[in-house]
């Protein structure tokens, strides 16, 4: 692993006082720390990450690229074993992995494979790392909010140098963050690029499916967009896969704000199809999430084509 006096400390200056809180994922548990006023711990930022960010080397992934095919030579670049993804996530995340498997059931060429808390045996496949070391229903303070979750992060990647992308998944927590809490989780990931400066860590934005504190949810959604533009980082933009369909982004006036919402298409409650594989959402959705990831991993891994 790669530590320093300097990072280390910077990081935990970032996490405050974060502590660890264990439990599953139940539609209504919200909060970074399992505080259900979302408030979380730890209000310190702006410590511990990169000294000389370059915005230009911002890269953002969102529903343009759920359009875009990958080429089949990609597809083999991308299932060569060559590099593992990790992937800590809740409900709303796991999006991403049933898509992911419906797109290879329709076509094998997209072979996937996320592995339960470890490393996939399975060859010819994307292989995924779905999970921590015993749980794959990650909240924050299992990866990033917190020095338990922190330390079995860096005991994963510190053991799995073949390790090259790690990500987490907001899930409902997101509408309930203060403007201090999300800017937390910027810094943290932040420090932990300049940690492993092998791993790409990719940010996210929150799913956009609830009217529950919407306006706020959009604020913060916002605030990890601007950070990841201005500081050069790689965003997987879920809120704006949830909005859009066709072309056509859905927007929800939410006390009186008007902000971006899930698209009805997409609205298990309003759309009449199915929920899909406790997702939250519907199929349609949960493919256009994986085929957005397919391609900015072809996009990352430099072999898209364009």
């Amino acid at each position: 692993m790669h530590h320093s006096s300097a990072i280390v400390l910077g990081l935990a200056l970032a996490l405050g006082g974060a502590s660890a809180c264990g439990g599953d994922d139940p539609a209504e548990s919200r909060g970074v720390d399992g505080d259900p006023s979302g408030s979380g711990a730890g209000t310190t930022t702006g410590t511990g990450g990169d000294p000389n960010p370059d915005p230009a080397n911002a890269r953002t992934f969102d529903h343009r690229h759920a359009a875009l095919d990958v080429p089949a030579s990609c597809l083999d670049a991308l299932k060569s074993g060559d590099f593992v993804f990790h992937y800590a996530h809740r409900s709303h995340g796991s999006q991403i992995i049933v898509g992911a498997e419906s797109i290879e059931a329709n076509n094998p060429a997209y072979g996937f494979r996320a592995e339960y808390c470890g490393v996939p045996s399975e060859t010819g496949v994307f292989p995924m790392w779905d999970g921590m070391t015993s749980n794959n229903l990650v909240r924050g303070e299992h990866y990033w909010a917190s020095e338990a979750g922190l330390n079995d992060l860096r005991a994963i990647l510190g053991a799995h140098p073949e390790i090259r992308y790690s990500m987490w998944s907001w899930s409902s927590e997101i509408s309930e963050q203060t403007e201090q809490d999300v800017q937390r989780y910027l810094d943290t990931l932040d420090a932990l690029g300049q940690e492993f400066p092998e791993v790409t860590f990719i940010y996210m934005t929150g799913p956009g499916d609830e009217e529950y504190n919407g306006a706020n949810r959009a604020k913060r959604n916002q605030q990890i967009r601007d950070f990841c533009r201005d500081h050069g980082k790689i965003l997987y933009d879920f809120e704006d896969l949830d909005v859009h369909w066709n072309g056509e982004r859905h927007t929800a006036v939410v006390d009186g704000v008007e902000i971006p919402m899930q698209h009805p298409r997409f609205d298990v409650d309003t759309s009449g199809n199915a929920e899909y594989e406790h997702t939250h959402t519907t199929q349609d959705s949960c493919v256009a999430k994986a085929r957005a990831f397919w391609r900015m991993m072809a996009e990352l891994e430099g072999c898209s084509g364009q």
